[in-house]
């Protein structure tokens, strides 16, 4: 798939690769709310490290920025008709999932490179996981693609809305594929 079925979506980053993260982003895109998704959790004093959730719809500045790969690093695009804090409340609860021997892990989901990585050896999310996104876009080389679409986006496997707190088992090589390292150093915008 080489372009986005709809126009409407939102980008989410890790706002550790930017000094500063919530300055940087009022900064750069004053017209976009950014939405921390540790908000509103005991994590909250560290929320700017963490996810970050900004409406970017097709053609808007973040959007442009994310598809540039100039400005926004290695976030990733969601392709959604969610409004931005139904999506803000659905990804809160996939940050934080159990193994499959019930171990519990966080998810850098505002980082792509994991995510990249992951699609690199073709793991695929359980069905129920990206609730309300059509489609999880990345760079690659010198173009987008569609990482994974869904068919079912209706599809909820985290429906209780308690915050971060664990609802989603994923498997094994979906886990290994987001934990690989690889030699990248860690840029930090400023």
């Amino acid at each position: 798939m080489s372009a986005p079925d709809t126009g409407s979506g939102a980008v989410l980053l890790d706002g550790a690769r930017y000094e500063n993260a919530f300055a940087w982003l009022y900064q750069h895109f004053p017209e976009h709310q950014p939405r921390p998704l540790l908000a509103g959790t005991p994590y909250e004093p560290i929320a700017d490290a963490g996810p970050i959730l900004l409406e970017a719809p097709m053609g808007s500045p973040v959007y442009q920025a994310w598809r540039s790969g100039e400005q926004i690093l290695d976030g990733i695009w969601l392709e959604s008709g969610a409004a931005a804090d139904d999506l803000f409340r659905i990804l809160q609860r996939r940050m934080r999932i159990f193994t499959p021997d019930r171990r519990e892990l966080w998810l850098r989901l505002g980082d792509a490179r994991p995510l990249h990585r992951a699609w690199l050896a073709e793991a695929q999310w359980p069905h129920g996981f990206w609730h309300r996104v059509q489609g999880i876009w990345l760079r690659h080389q010198a173009s987008i693609i569609c990482a994974w679409h869904n068919d079912q986006p209706q599809q909820d496997l985290a429906p209780n809305d308690h915050g971060i707190a664990a609802q989603l088992t994923l498997d094994w090589p979906l886990l290994e594929a987001l934990a690989s390292q690889d030699d990248t150093t860690q840029e930090v915008n400023t």
